[in-house]
């Protein structure tokens, strides 16, 4: 039921998604292909860049209301009575719009990686670049931890999301659900952020003269590669079981209020 949940969320979300982006695919091509040296309507080299900027930030902004209105609407709002009474478990809406989110999310940096390598590919060296990355020494636990992590960090914020509008409905915490739900995103930041701040200056005060914090501090320090490789993957690692925990609590703070504090009226 998952995979159906899921299919349905790329329809309603694809229509929005995939114009935006094949216009910024096409706009890159086609500055890519000209180059910022021809004669031919000069005026293209000021009107593109603008155009294909606009549409980046328009991709990102969609990107962010489409996260939030699909869980309001979807969810919250009056189609919320046709999914609750589907034969599924709340874990597998919220994961479905998490799951979704993220494919949206991924195929956007994707394009923008894409239409950046568009823009320079005349003035890049391919051949130069695939040499300098074989002989390249890979860390494969390093690269995963990092992937990991970047993934933990979408999902973490799209769990916040989601958890500050379900308290937002629950709770009646301003008449628009959105606004609601913005206000109490921030609160939960600033309230994560000075607990954050205040939990590593005790730790940092706690442990200031301890053989491991110098030696870790040393690390952080060393102009040896191998030994500043060893500790991004130890800080890596560490900050992933830390966003898994925070991605946990807001997970189960999600589903609590979609299960026992959910008003559609």
């Amino acid at each position: 039921m998952l995979g159906k949940l899921i299919k349905y969320e790329m329809r309603a979300t694809a229509r929005y998604f995939l114009p935006i982006h094949g216009a910024i695919m096409a706009l890159a091509l086609i500055m890519g292909i000209r180059g910022f040296d021809d004669n031919f309507l000069s005026v293209l080299n000021a009107i593109l860049p603008v155009a294909l900027a606009l549409s980046f930030a328009g991709l990102g902004v969609m990107t962010i209301l489409m996260v939030v209105k699909r869980f309001d609407s979807n969810l919250l709002g009056d189609e919320g009575y046709l999914m609750f009474t589907l034969p599924v478990k709340t874990s597998e809406l919220i994961l479905s719009k998490i799951l979704t989110s993220m494919i949206w999310v991924l195929a956007s940096s994707a394009v923008f990686i894409l239409s950046m390598g568009f823009i320079i590919i005349r003035d890049i060296d391919l051949s130069a670049i695939w040499q300098e990355l074989q002989s390249m020494q890979v860390d494969f636990y390093l690269i995963a931890v990092f992937v990991l992590l970047i993934l933990m960090s979408i999902v973490h914020i799209l769990l916040q999301v989601y958890a500050s509008l379900g308290i937002a409905q629950a709770y009646s915490f301003a008449k628009n659900r959105i606004l609601g739900g913005t206000l109490i995103f921030i609160l939960i930041t600033i309230a994560i952020n000075t607990i954050e701040t205040i939990g590593m200056t005790l730790m940092a005060y706690a442990f200031r003269e301890s053989t491991w914090f110098m030696d870790l501090a040393a690390k952080i320090e060393s102009n040896n590669f191998l030994t500043v490789i060893s500790t991004m993957k130890l800080v890596f690692t560490v900050a992933l079981v830390y966003i898994t925990i925070k991605n946990i609590l807001f997970y189960f703070l999600t589903k609590y209020h979609l299960q026992k504090k959910l008003n559609l009226e």
